[in-house]
């Protein structure tokens, strides 16, 4: 079973490295959107949890209550990932 905070962690550093600038102060809790967040950023991001963890996060889960922070965006992966 795959822990939020182990995705939330993962998801942090690649926003981080790949997704913002690094003048960007990122912590779990930052307004994704707010901060720069857009369609393509969302697009690199749910392939990277794809290529990562081998599941793509369905359309109909990327809600604004799953792209508020990081944290609820590894929470939504996290419920999605450990579906079997």
């Amino acid at each position: 079973m795959i822990q939020p905070s182990e995705i939330e962690a993962e998801l942090l550093a690649f926003l981080r490295c790949d997704i913002f600038s690094p003048a960007t102060s990122l912590t779990a809790e930052t307004d994704l959107v707010g901060a720069g967040f857009d369609s393509m950023s969302l697009v690199k991001t749910l392939l990277h949890l794809e290529t990562k963890y081998g599941r793509w996060i369905p359309e109909s889960e990327i809600t604004n209550e799953a792209l508020a922070n990081v944290t609820a965006l590894a929470a939504t992966a996290a419920r999605i990932l450990n579906e079997k």
